[in-house]
């Protein structure tokens, strides 16, 4: 079963055994709020609460990833994380690479060559 970002953040909240009311305090939101997201009723919030969400829940950078990939999804429209949308809109070069790899059909094979050589 694919995880929600409502199931994520339940549960982080839940293994760092923090309240419903103390996860909505600490990042500035109602509890009413934070139950509809954690039930899939309300889609993930702007970038800004999810950062006090990751602070808040102490998510290591792997886990501050998922839960940003998992809030693009929960979103009604077609979006993408945050982190990634602002990094391809501020490096026009970035565009140029997307594009020429729908042109040539770019593998997963081919993109993990290309982050291999990008990590070496």
């Amino acid at each position: 079963m694919e995880k929600t970002f409502g199931s994520f953040i339940y549960k982080k909240r839940t293994q760092k055994h923090i309240s419903l009311r103390g996860l909505a305090s600490m990042i500035g939101v109602s509890a009413v709020y934070v139950s509809s997201m954690e039930k899939g009723k309300r889609a993930a919030p702007t970038y800004p609460v999810l950062m006090k969400i990751a602070d808040a829940l102490m998510l290591s950078e792997e886990e501050k990833v998922l839960m940003l990939d998992l809030a693009a999804k929960s979103k009604k429209s077609l979006s993408l994380a945050e982190d990634l949308l602002e990094y391809i809109n501020s490096n026009k070069i970035v565009h140029k690479a997307l594009r020429t790899a729908i042109k040539c059909n770019a593998t997963d094979e081919d993109w993990q060559n290309f982050i291999d050589s990008l990590s070496e």
